[in-house]
């Protein structure tokens, strides 16, 4: 209960501070982005880049039939998937499929540079997280049945609870990114089909209602059957505009740009800008800040990975986790990001719309958008439940609501001053994680039973 109120404390500062103070609480993240992580940013990358690399090869070693959990899976492989792919980083992709790659051709970039960066931000290095934490939680539950691994690796005691009121704040602002990314394309939504102004305040409550009803069904009703239809949704829209557009040019991008990224991605990864100021910056704004918001999402996400892949492989997970979502992403930004400036498309309603006079692929865009938020909510919710305190999840999804009201109230770039606020509360949680990790290794370290190794995968 004492981590309960502790993590209570901290998001409501964090929300009067944010309300009170607006200027200062920008300039405060400010500062801290330009001048700890655009220094420091490389503690973020490095980790997420050697993980990728010791999945991949952990998956071709006997280590690769590890089973979490001695009973089948839970969910069907396609039910599965959904649910990693709505979880992960669905409505971020929506989002940032058109936004990003046009940002860097406004640049001064080539198209080919700008999905190359994008591959970057949001392929192996963000789902390696991700993985890391998943297999992390998953050996704990399902074969060293730890309950609450987060609290009981650290020994349980007052740095344990620290890092995990830390682990549930970055939740909290993690997903207060999402209501923001759902709330403007909903807006536009609601006044293109009906007419209707709403604001950004009534939109974020409307769908913390949602969420909440989402969690009262179940995770096998609610996020499972959301999923299911997120994905479908996701599918139709990515098919559309690979055919509305220029299928043969996109097609043959990827084919082109997938081998250029995988042998520049060891150097991608790891830059740190040394001796160029400039480059330092611009990883500040891009890399660092999004490698920082992943961190700020991997427990949420990887904790949620772990819950629903019971009976699962670490083969498995290593596909269906991080290469499998890699490549879709990759496939996503080519699509979208091609598509968005062979139309010249400002963002992804821009391009629904200049695609279908119609309107029935932005509808489809708007649902997809709702759908997917629903689920990031609910999933975030019952995380931070399974991480404080039972029947908490209602609570966890209203404090989510009201940063993200309070941080809609904010002049400039909303997208950009979350991403910021997400990167620097993800600097005590990176060094939580790393704990985390060191304590998870020391543990298998001494472990004198047996890996329950499956015989076939």
């Amino acid at each position: 209960m004492s981590t309960l109120v502790a993590t209570v404390v901290t998001v409501i500062t964090l929300i009067a501070f944010a309300a009170i103070a607006p200027g200062s609480f920008q300039t405060i993240l400010d500062v801290i982005k330009v001048n700890v992580i655009g220094n420091l940013g490389f503690i973020f990358t490095y980790p997420a880049f050697i993980a990728s690399i010791v999945f991949v090869v952990l998956m071709f070693t006997p280590l690769g039939r590890l089973k979490f959990g001695d009973e089948p899976p839970e969910f069907s492989t396609l039910a599965w998937l959904g649910m990693l792919f709505a979880t992960g980083m669905g409505i971020g992709l929506v989002t940032w499929g058109v936004l990003e790659p046009r940002y860097h051709v406004e640049a001064g970039n080539s198209s080919d540079q700008a999905l190359l960066y994008a591959f970057n931000h949001w392929g192996l290095l963000a789902w390696a997280g991700y993985l890391a934490i998943g297999v992390i939680f998953a050996h704990c539950m399902y074969n060293l049945r730890i309950e609450k691994p987060a609290e009981t690796l650290l020994g349980g005691g007052f740095l344990s609870k620290l890092n995990l009121v830390s682990l549930v704040v970055s939740t909290v602002i993690g997903l207060s990114l999402t209501f923001s990314y759902a709330t403007d394309p909903l807006k536009q939504s609601l006044e293109q089909f009906f007419g209707i102004q709403a604001s950004p305040t009534l939109i974020i409550s409307v769908l913390a209602i949602f969420a909440i009803a989402s969690s009262a069904s179940g995770l096998k009703r609610g996020i499972k059957w959301l999923s299911n239809y997120n994905t479908l949704f996701a599918l139709i829209l990515l098919t559309s505009v690979l055919l509305l557009t220029s299928p043969w040019d996109i097609v043959s991008t990827l084919a082109r740009l997938l081998p250029e990224y995988l042998v520049k991605y060891p150097l991608m990864a790891t830059d740190i800008g040394l001796g160029d100021p400039e480059r330092k910056a611009w990883l500040a704004d891009w890399l660092y800040a999004f490698e920082a918001a992943w961190y700020g999402w991997f427990i949420f996400t990887g904790v949620f990975i772990a819950r629903i892949s019971k009976g699962r492989t670490l083969r498995q997970l290593v596909l269906g986790v991080m290469l499998v979502p890699s490549l879709f992403s990759c496939l996503w930004f080519t699509t979208f990001g091609l598509g968005g400036l062979a139309t010249g498309s400002e963002d992804v309603f821009a391009l629904m719309a200049t695609l279908d006079s119609h309107g029935i692929l932005s509808a489809i865009l708007a649902l997809n958008i709702l759908l997917f938020f629903v689920t990031s909510a609910d999933s975030a919710g019952l995380v931070c439940e399974m991480l404080t305190v039972k029947r908490s999840r209602a609570f966890w999804i209203v404090a989510m609501s009201l940063l993200a009201i309070v941080i809609n109230w904010l002049e400039g770039d909303i997208f950009k001053v979350i991403l910021t606020l997400i990167s620097v509360a993800a600097i005590p949680v990176a060094f939580g994680i790393f704990a985390l990790v060191a304590a998870f290794l020391l543990r298998l370290r001494g472990q004198h039973t047996p890996l329950p190794i499956q015989g076939d995968d």
